[in-house]
């Protein structure tokens, strides 16, 4: 299911920060993706140093994303009062072509309305 679907209840103002910052990558319009994040935002995702402030997690996504196209299909969006978790699956291509397909995990912190840290998760056989 994608965020377009009624299954998928965005209720809070938080998760609607994530559920925009999907639409937006997926749309691959990175500026508005990027713009939820904190000047001193901390991004952990698997391979990865940790991507700390918003210079660092931009040059990722400009630079080193492997991902060219995709879609994130949300199944699950939970949110606090200063956090949202996210259940879902990615599909699409990297630049070199390559299919791409993962189930993944993200957990959203927040100060208001900004993102201060994002974790992601993937479920891959690691161990």
């Amino acid at each position: 299911m994608d965020l377009t679907e009624e299954s998928v209840h965005v209720h809070g103002p938080l998760s609607t920060v994530v559920a925009d910052y999907y639409r937006s990558i997926d749309g691959r319009n990175l500026t508005s993706a990027l713009a939820c994040f904190a000047p001193d935002a901390v991004y952990r995702r698997p391979g990865y140093d940790a991507f700390v402030g918003f210079e660092a997690i931009s040059t990722y996504y400009h630079d080193d994303r492997v991902i060219s196209t995709g879609r994130h299909d949300i199944e699950s969006i939970i949110e606090n009062a200063d956090a949202v978790a996210v259940r879902g699956s990615f599909r699409g291509t990297s630049h070199d072509g390559s299919p791409l397909a993962v189930r993944f995990a993200d957990f959203w912190h927040f100060s208001g309305l900004t993102v201060v840290e994002r974790n992601t998760y993937f479920d891959a056989a690691a161990v």
